[in-house]
């Protein structure tokens, strides 16, 4: 278990932290490193609950808004505040994220591109990698392009980040059907990501986007039609 940065957030300038943990157990992803980016001095429920979070999170829509409930999947009492409270109690030590022939899931929470680009250094020595940004309208975001896939909420979205020369990875309303352009998530059909490594970017350039449907409460806020 390694902190692979700890700084400014790329997003905001607020303190943060990303922190690569192994063994995962999540029957979705398989066993993979897991990156966890947080706030550094507070704890993940809260900084949803004030909004801190931004300065991880960015402009994701699921963050949630004041007309609009919270939509991410990831259960911050479970496994970020269980990391956020080892990381506070010194239990991990500084070094380079080191992958090398492994599986990386480079946002267990967070964005990557909260996290300077050069914290990412040595994901290319990974077996394989999955990532997801929200930020990919920003410059900021631009030298992810060849390792994160563009977050999505809409064809429409989905459309503009292929323009801008993103693989786009995108979240539809369950009865929307297929787009067009993009291939159906395996894991819907039982394959771990850890096994798959299809949410690379432009590590796998020629292949089309990736799509899913919206599972749990999103499904009532996600309108991927349009």
């Amino acid at each position: 278990m390694t902190i692979i940065y700890e700084g400014p957030s790329m997003l905001d300038g607020k303190p943060i932290v990303a922190i690569a943990t192994k063994n995962s157990i999540n029957r979705k992803t398989g066993d993979m490193v897991q990156v966890w980016i947080l706030r550094k001095n507070i704890d993940p429920v809260r900084a949803v609950q004030t909004g801190a979070d931004a300065s991880i999170c960015g402009s994701c829509y699921h963050r949630g808004t004041a007309d609009r409930p919270r939509t991410c999947y990831v259960n911050l009492g479970q496994a970020p505040l269980s990391v956020w409270n080892a990381y506070k109690r010194g239990s991990y030590q500084r070094g380079r994220l080191d992958v090398a022939g492994k599986a990386v899931r480079m946002g267990a929470y967070g964005d990557p591109v909260a996290v300077p680009w050069q914290a990412w250094e040595g994901i290319h020595e990974a077996r394989l990698w999955t990532g997801y940004t929200h930020q990919w309208r920003e410059l900021i975001s631009r030298p992810f392009r060849n390792i994160l896939m563009a977050s999505c909420d809409s064809v429409a979205e989905m459309a503009e980040a292929a323009a801008s020369g993103w693989r786009a990875f995108l979240v539809t309303a369950p009865d929307a059907g297929k787009p067009d352009g993009a291939i159906l998530c395996p894991s819907e059909r039982g394959t771990q990501c850890a096994d798959c490594g299809l949410c690379s970017g432009l590590q796998h350039a020629q292949a089309p986007h990736v799509y899913i449907p919206a599972h749990g409460s999103a499904q009532r806020f996600v309108g991927a039609t349009t």
